[in-house]
This record gives structure tokens, C-alpha cells and sequence, in this order.
């Protein structure tokens, strides 16, 4: 089964009051700082959060409900929601998608309370959201699944208030072998693994020791020695690795992963062999730009990426002249991945088709209007246009780019 992120819906979730993105293999999102595009990154993260550790913990590591909730309009909001919908189930489709939505409270009690609010959650999941769908819902202290399917027939079951059926599908009273206990796991491990990339190119210079998860980029890229190592197993995706990285990076003839003979912590280390000098270059000495590059060249070719990664400024630090190879190769990693991206730069989104670009914007009040165009809308001013590149288009201000 083709498993697949369609859409995300965030309702009142720091700046994005009423979003509706859909998602396909490749969406880069183009905007002023503080357009609310790293919050669409962000409300995705949270809810892999929500899967690997509960809600409550998900809240709390990042600084309770106050600070995730909208905090523009005249009345404090009351209420946050998060979902997405895609294919998990044998009964989705495009046309028909399976959906879940986490949606958390706050109402504020009344006088004389011993406490001043309190909080409350609502999930619900759906798969095949027609005639004969299936829904498990979880609303205050009641986990009901109702639905025709077989195994699956009308149900309730008292949980905490807490409680998620993303975090604890295990714990909670659903059939095993039901297509809906099937489907919530599918989507659970596919939240869970989201990966938000944003390399910390300090981490990234170190050497890191050799583990069982080298086959696996760190979002933050701190275990990029490791990485290279297991990637350099596979002879054929080394060289294209390689290939990449001098033509971005002309002086670099060669990468050497160098394991010092240390039988307790059995770390590798980069060292690159540059044209023009003698000995070779630790990486850890290598520039930031240069780093950053083999970071995003690496994740590029990274043979088991999950469902969807996510890239922070993806332009950041790196030539414009290399930009037209990241988006190409950007392009062919999502034929195996989904790819959620945000830039600044005209000219990475030259390089891009409509359906691919989404402009973002922000209102006086303070809310975010991400897309804030369509692509039927993109297509008719780059028309107008006489198709003038979209980067040009973007930052001239006609596609909203203008501060």
C-alpha cells in the first residue's frame, strides 16, 4: 500500500488560525519571516510528539497550551486542533482518504473553582469516511468505536481524559485485529517518524560513534560521520554522493570516514582531501557552508527516508550557483519521500513548478494565510507575465513576496 500524507488542517495553532495545506510529494513554502511557515513544520512535529510520547508531554515540552494557542483576536482561544489525511487503510484513496484529528481544550472554569481551566482532548479517526466508514473517537473519558466493518461494530469504553489513541493504541480497548487497530498504527509510526531537518552544523563536524542507527540522518544531522559511513556500504549511492558534493564543492577531490584504532568508543570521523593542498581537511575545519551542503546532499540520498521530512531553510548558507542541483535532486528524492520545505531564495523557486510552490503571508491581526494563492491563481500571473521565472515573480511582489 502506497501509504501517503494528502493534507494538513491546523485550527488555531500559534499564528495559523485556519490552514488548509494539501501536501504531495514535493511543497515548498515561500514567505516573510514570521509568515507562520515553520509553525506548519512545527504543527506537524507536534503531533509526532503526540504519537512517541502522549499529549500531555507533547504540551508541556512546549510550554503548555498558552504558548502553542493563537494569541491574536479579541478573546483568548479555547481551543487547538491538529490533523492530517492520507492513505493508511485498505479502504483509502485520494478521492476517499482516511483521516485524524487531535483537537485540545481549555475552557476556563467557573468562579469559585478550585482551579481556573482545564483541559480537555477530542481525537477522532476515520477510515473510508463514506457510507460504510469506520470511526474511532475519543472524547472526554469515553473511547467509542462505531462503524460497519467487521469486527468493528458499535462500542464505547471508559479511557482517562488524557488518554491518546495515537500514543497508546495498545493500551486502549480496540480489536487487534481490526482494520481500524491496523490503520492507527500505520499512522502512528509514520507521525512518529516525521523528521524535521535543520542540521546543527557544530554537531555535525564531530566525530560520532558507530551505532546500528547510521542508516538513519538525525534531524539535526549530529550523527552525519555515522551516516556516511553506512551509506558508503553501497558502493553505487557513495558515488553519486561524491559526484554531488564536487560539483557544489569544486575543491573537494575526496571524503575519508577515519575510525581512530579506540576500542572504547569506536567513533568516525570526516576528513576531506581538497585540490591544491597537502594532508586532509577534519571536517570539524571545513566551512559552515561546506558542511551545511553535505549534510543536505546527504539527506538527499538517504536510501530509507520516512514518510515525510521537513526542511528548514533549505537555501541557507549554501551558493546560489548550487541551488538548481538541490532542487534537482530534491525533485528526485521525493519520487520516494514526501518533501515539506521553506525558502527565501528568488532563485531556488525559479526552479520549481506551481503545484510545488506555496506562497505564505501574514494578516495585521496576526494570523498566517498559508497558501496564501492558489496554483490556478500562480499559473494565471506567470501567463500575464509573458513566464517570467516564479522566483522573479515572487520577490517583485506579484506573487506576494514583498514585506
Amino acid at each position: 500500500m502506497n501509504h501517503r500524507i494528502l493534507g494538513l488542517t491546523v485550527r488555531n495553532f500559534r499564528t495559523l488560525t485556519d490552514t488548509k495545506l494539501p501536501l504531495g510529494p514535493l511543497k515548498v513554502m515561500v514567505g516573510p519571516n514570521a509568515a507562520g511557515k515553520s509553525n506548519v513544520l512545527h504543527a506537524l512535529e507536534f503531533l509526532g510528539d503526540v504519537a512517541r510520547q502522549g499529549i500531555e508531554p507533547a504540551l508541556e515540552d512546549r510550554g503548555g497550551f498558552d504558548v502553542l494557542a493563537y494569541r491574536g483576536g479579541r478573546k483568548r482561544v479555547s481551543r487547538i486542533s491538529v490533523g492530517v489525511e492520507g492513505i493508511w487503510s485498505e479502504f483509502a484513496s485520494v478521492e476517499k482518504p482516511d483521516r485524524y484529528e487531535l483537537s485540545i481544550s481549555r475552557p476556563r472554569l467557573p468562579e469559585g473553582s478550585r482551579a481556573r481551566y482545564r483541559t480537555y482532548r477530542q481525537e477522532r479517526f476515520t477510515q473510508h469516511p463514506v457510507e460504510e466508514g469506520t470511526t474511532v473517537e475519543i472524547a472526554s473519558a469515553a473511547l467509542t468505536v462505531d462503524g460497519l466493518l467487521e469486527g468493528e461494530g458499535g462500542s464505547a469504553h471508559e479511557v482517562d481524559r488524557m488518554a491518546s489513541a495515537l500514543h497508546q493504541s495498545r493500551a486502549l480497548p480496540i480489536p487487534y485485529d481490526s482494520p481500524s487497530f491496523g490503520a492507527l498504527g500505520d499512522l502512528k509510526h509514520h507521525l512518529t517518524q516525521i523528521r524535521v531537518f535543520d542540521p546543527d552544523v557544530r554537531a555535525a563536524r564531530k566525530p560520532w560513534g558507530i551505532t546500528e542507527s547510521g542508516g538513519y540522518l538525525n534531524s539535526d544531522a549530529s550523527n552525519l560521520a555515522d551516516f556516511l559511513r553506512k551509506l558508503k556500504e553501497d558502493e553505487d549511492a557513495w558515488e553519486l554522493l561524491l559526484e554531488d558534493v564536487r560539483k557544489v564543492v569544486p575543491q573537494i577531490r575526496d571524503i575519508h570516514l577515519v575510525t581512530p584504532p579506540d576500542p572504547v568508543s569506536h567513533r568516525t570521523a570526516v576528513e576531506l582531501e581538497e585540490n591544491g593542498l597537502r594532508g586532509r581537511t577534519r571536517l570539524s575545519e571545513a566551512s559552515w557552508g561546506t558542511v551545511r551542503i553535505m549534510c543536505m546532499l546527504a539527506l538527499f540520498h538517504d536510501p530509507n527516508p520516512p514518510l515525510l521530512t521537513c526542511i528548514e531553510e533549505i537555501d541557507h548558507g549554501i551558493h546560489p550557483h548550487a541551488l538548481g542541483l538541490m532542487a534537482e535532486r530534491l525533485r528526485e528524492a521525493s519520487e520516494h519521500s514526501q518533501y515539506l520545505v521553506t525558502t527565501h531564495s528568488p532563485i531556488f523557486v525559479n526552479e520549481l513548478e506551481p503545484e510545488e510552490f506555496v506562497p505564505c503571508g501574514r494578516l495585521p491581526s496576526g494570523a498566517s494565510v498559508i497558501p496564501a494563492r492558489r496554483p490556478k491563481d500562480i499559473r494565471q500571473v506567470i501567463e500575464a507575465s509573458e513566464y517570467e521565472p516564479m522566483g522573479n515573480l515572487w520577490y517583485s511582489g506579484s506573487l506576494g513576496g514583498a514585506l
